[in-house]
């Protein structure tokens, strides 16, 4: 009778575990199983943005784009290494990033996005990236533009980055890199957010020639319990996606 509960035990032990593996959907699915390319991959001690773009780079099959969320106190970025031998899948170099960057948590998003950011920030309203936005209208815009200063497009977010004082303008505190290119986009949302803005900007930019590769985002929020607006928050994009992106792109017809 004991053997026959503690093999019970382990027999519904491991479909917990099994079931704990299962993507939560067919675009989760679909994106960690791509496969990587044949070969090693090592990078050893680089910055957590540069671990993320190898691995995506390395994607066969389709690709990946990523929507990061930092919070470091001083400012620099998780260090990571990446170690993969032949044979690997995305999931396999995903999740070895992820174990080195404990209190953190990554969501599919879509077909090719990936959000990485702490545990819990996107349900934290006080977090910059939850800003309600009930409108959003963008025609035409440089995509690199949204994605690093997103203030200039988005008005509730402008607000929030406005010091609160009365004592005339201050230093505002954030910043980002500068992507430009000679191509557009044109988004339309309604009752968003500033993260959801963001990653539309990445997954419009799969529409456009293969010489244009779509980047993802960086967000980084270093505190600052003196700073009138929390600390400095800095924006950048994320180079993730390999050469031949466009090969795999398109979606197939409902003849293919």
């Amino acid at each position: 009778m004991r053997a026959t509960v503690l093999s019970l035990f382990w027999m519904v032990t491991l479909v917990i575990i099994v079931r704990a593996q299962i993507p939560e959907s067919h675009d989760e699915q679909t994106i960690l199983s791509l496969p990587l390319f044949p070969a090693d991959i090592v990078r050893n001690h680089i910055p957590l943005t540069q671990a993320l773009g190898a691995v995506g780079a390395s994607v066969e099959g389709g690709f990946a784009l990523f929507g990061l969320e930092l919070h470091s106190t001083d400012g620099q970025e998780p260090i990571v290494s990446v170690d993969l031998p032949p044979e690997s899948r995305f999931e396999d170099g995903l999740r070895q990033v992820m174990g080195q960057i404990p209190g953190y948590e990554y969501e599919v998003t879509s077909e090719h996005m990936i959000n990485i950011y702490p545990r819990g920030a996107k349900k934290n309203p006080a977090d910059l990236l939850n800003t309600p936005v009930p409108k959003f209208d963008a025609v035409d815009v440089d995509p690199g533009g949204v994605l690093t200063r997103p203030a200039d497009f988005i008005p509730e977010l402008a607000l929030r980055l406005r010091p609160k004082t009365s004592a005339g303008p201050q230093p505002s505190g954030y910043g980002g890199s500068v992507l430009r290119s000679n191509v557009t986009i044109t988004l339309h949302l309604k009752d968003t957010t500033v993260r959801q803005i963001l990653n539309a900007a990445s997954e419009a930019m799969e529409q456009l020639p293969q010489e244009y590769q779509p980047v993802g985002w960086t967000y980084l929020f270093q505190p600052d319990p003196e700073s009138l607006i929390g600390g400095k928050h800095s924006w950048a994009f994320l180079f993730s996606a390999p050469r031949n992106w466009k090969q795999h792109s398109a979606k197939p017809g409902p003849n293919a």
